[in-house]
Formats: structure tokens, sequence, C-alpha cells
């Protein structure tokens, strides 16, 4: 049984719009957000903010998500050169549901459409967000969305971008250029340059060598150990943002030491090896705020 009802038109360009069968309440001062994210890196980030507002109800809502479709024909993602393209159709639509699936059964809206419509724009404002985040989203983001929001808007990107490893679409491929062992997940602002923001703070050291030594066969290992903090980092960030708005600070955060804060049982799991196993999701503990 579905928890949605979709909606489909030539405005959206490709993709749909996903609404919940039961829309969800929001609470009038919590903190607006909206999430663009997608392959199970965005659903971390989903699921993590959706438990967060279930335990503090008064301090935050999702109030949308947004998704690729990288299965629609007409979607204009540069599937061929983001990570969909070691996905096959089916693996892509898994992944597609399991973002509008979580949404949608938490109450908030999924769009898999185009942003670079009025139709969006129209959207974001009936949202009104008080902060963006993004994590693995396919579509270049334009002014009017990443200086929306008056907290800013905020990219999970899974390379050292303060050394300049990994920009663009190939993150994992680059830092595997350079040999290195570890690499980490970059949270930096978004403005007009691609994944040339600035910094705000950067993830704990992520093993991503085999116990051999060895890098994974394939990309797709990397793709699940490095995001694999996502949903924590998501958690952090928001607190952070929340102390801004506590403090009627209206501004975006500009830098916060996510390895420092990082508990050491989360550091050492993201220390361990990783494997050639694509069905190793490389789960973490939840954030402290969430149990």
């Amino acid at each position: 049984m579905t928890s949605y009802k979709m909606i489909t038109n030539d405005e959206s360009l490709w993709g749909s719009l996903y609404l919940p069968l039961q829309e969800k309440k929001t609470r009038n001062n919590a903190l607006r957000i909206v999430l663009f994210g997608s392959t199970n890196a965005g659903a971390l980030v989903v699921d993590s903010l959706l438990r967060y507002e279930r335990k503090y109800p008064d301090s935050l809502s999702l109030v949308a998500v947004a998704t690729d479709d990288p299965a629609d024909p007409n979607t204009r993602i540069s599937v061929n050169k983001r990570i969909w393209k070691y996905y096959n159709e089916d693996e892509m639509l898994l992944l597609r549901n399991k973002v509008i699936d979580l949404s949608t059964r938490g109450g908030v809206p999924c769009y898999t459409g185009s942003i670079k419509t009025a139709y969006f724009r129209e959207m974001l404002s009936e949202w009104s967000p008080d902060v963006i985040l993004m994590c693995c989203f396919g579509q270049i983001v334009d002014p009017f969305i990443f200086e929306y929001p008056v907290y800013g808007m905020y990219n999970f990107h899974p390379s050292d971008l303060a050394a300049n490893i990994g920009v663009g679409a190939q993150p994992f491929q680059d830092t595997m250029k350079y040999g290195n062992s570890t690499s980490m997940m970059t949270i930096h602002h978004v403005n007009e340059l691609i994944d040339r923001g600035p910094v705000v703070g950067f993830s704990s050291k992520i093993n991503i060598k085999k116990a051999d030594g060895q890098y994974p066969v394939s990309i797709l290992s990397l793709q699940e150990k490095i995001p694999s903090i996502s949903g924590w980092l998501g958690v952090e960030l928001i607190r952070e943002v929340l102390k801004h708005k506590e403090e009627g600070i209206q501004k975006p955060v500009e830098g916060i030491d996510f390895a420092g804060r990082t508990p050491k049982h989360i550091q050492q799991k993201l220390l361990e090896p990783a494997n050639d196993d694509l069905s190793d999701m490389y789960t973490l503990p939840l954030h402290d705020a969430l149990l």
C-alpha cells in the first residue's frame, strides 16, 4: 500500500510530486527544513531528521524533500557522469522509491522533477524553508534556491574539499587517484560555484581501503561507506542551526568541528576497513540526540 498520491504534469519537466496521504502538522515556531537528497546517503538524512522531529516536535520540521529521478528518460541530472551510472534501472528505482517512501510515510511531500522551473520556485516559496540541506543530489542549484533560507544552504560532499580533492561528479575516483587511504564527508555552503562554497566542517577520517590495503573493486562500496556518517552530521548541523535560531542569530553557521564532536565509538567504526560486499551499508549508531 502506498503512502502517497502522485501528481504529474508538464510543469515539472520530468518526475512527479508525491504528496503524503497523511500530512503531518508543523509547529508554528519549528525550524523549517527542506532536503535535497538521493541514494542511501540522502535517505539517511531524511531518516535522522524525521527521528529528531518525532523526539523534539517543537524544534524542527522537515517540510519537503526533493530527490533524483534517474530512471525518467527526460531527467537532466548527469546520470552518465554521476554515481547513478553504476546502478542498473531496477536499483535506481529502489533508491528513488526509498527516499519517496521514507518522506511520505513521515508526512513529508517528495518532489522528483526539475528545480529550475517556476513550478518548483512556487513550491519552495510555499515550503518557506529556514534552512536547506543537500546530500547526493544531481541538479545544479541556482541563486533563488541557495539564497532563500535565512540560515543557509549546506551540501554534504564525500571528499576532502578543503584539500581540493574530489570537486565535482567523481569524488571517489579523485581521492583514489591521490592514493589516499582515508577520506571524509565535507559540509560546505552552497553558492554559484559547484562544490566550492566555504567549508563549514568535515567528518572524522573514514578508512576507504580494505584490510589488504587495496581499494574496493566497486565504487559503490565507497558510496555507502563515506556517506554513512551523513545522518549523524545532519543532526549535528541542525543542532547548531537551532542554537543560532534560539540566540536570534539570523545568518548561516560558519564553522563546526564535526570531527572533534564525533564520539570515539563512531570514529573507530569509520576507521574499520572497507570491503567488497555491496550489501554492506556500513551502518553507524544513531546520533546521541536521537537515543
